[in-house]
């Protein structure tokens, strides 16, 4: 009878130090402005929609993750595009940084995912840029979103942008209507 309860108690052990959360040996990533043109409205509520669901830029079940379970990588810093113009090339550019001296300051970890509707997007056009590793570099993050070609279609191209930056969510909806017309966003960690 003895082992049972030996048994019994080893495992409430275990299952204890499995539940048990450590706080946060990092600092949060803040947020230190935004800038937006002034026709552009910055959301940053979220208000849970249900379950996620993929290509369409946002965090729908408010996780603080854009489309994920949706083949998109993620990291503390991501912007995510997403426009449903099959045929409509659009871009997503995220600068990082420049050093003090206004110089590029290399290699900041961020890489990108796909180039819709190059990379066989299938209509769902989604580019997502992320931060691969560790924690973001300060200063300025410039978002270019650009319409780099409109075929045959003389509709405006309507696109989400999104930018998780930590566990805060942006999003905004953006107007493109001609080929090379495109949009500028500032976020200063």
């Amino acid at each position: 009878m003895l082992r049972p309860l030996i048994i019994a108690a080893t495992l409430a052990g275990l299952v204890s130090a499995c539940l048990e959360v450590a706080p946060p040996s990092e600092t949060p990533v803040d947020v230190k402005d935004v800038e937006a043109p002034p026709d552009l409205e910055l959301v940053t509520a979220c208000v849970p929609t249900g379950m996620e669901l993929c290509f369409d830029a946002l965090d729908n079940n408010c996780n603080g993750v854009i489309d994920e379970g949706c083949g998109l990588n993620t990291g503390l810093l991501q912007f995510t595009i997403a426009w449903s113009q099959s045929e409509a090339d659009v871009d997503l550019v995220v600068d990082p940084p420049k050093s003090g001296d206004g110089e590029d300051i290399g290699d900041v970890g961020l890489a990108r995912d796909r180039d819709c509707p190059n990379d066989g997007c299938y209509g769902q056009n989604v580019e997502n840029v992320y931060l691969t590793d560790g924690r973001p570099r300060r200063g300025a993050y410039r978002v270019v979103v650009r319409l780099a070609e409109l075929p045959d279609d003389d509709e405006p191209v309507k696109v989400r942008l999104s930018a998780r930056i930590g566990q805060r969510h942006y999003t905004t909806e953006i107007t493109l209507e001609r080929s090379g017309d495109e949009r500028e966003l500032s976020f200063k960690l």
